[in-house]
């Protein structure tokens, strides 16, 4: 995943905090959902860094990973309940 801090325009962004331990868990799943593909296609932000989106946005929670689309969240996602879920998710 890469790591950004501005938020796309298009695209997935997870957002997590460093010392979250759901949010590491929640990052090794992605790692695994990215490796489906050649490339890079999942990026990453600590909301520490990007708080003003995350309350436009009404983030309640890390991890999430959410669905941008010109720059408005069209879809999110907190509960990584397992891969499949979350895999699912990304292909929607």
């Amino acid at each position: 995943m890469k790591e950004v801090t501005e938020v796309p325009a298009n695209g997935l962004l997870y957002v997590y905090a460093p010392m979250c331990g759901t949010c590491a868990i929640a990052s090794r799943m992605l790692d695994i959902v990215e490796a489906t593909k050649d490339e890079e296609w999942i990026q990453k932000a600590n909301g520490n860094f990007i708080p003003e989106f995350l309350e436009q946005a009404q983030v309640m929670s890390v991890p999430a990973l959410l669905k941008v689309k010109d720059h408005q969240v069209v879809e999110r996602l907190y509960a990584f309940q397992n891969v499949q879920n979350v895999f699912a998710f990304c292909a929607e």
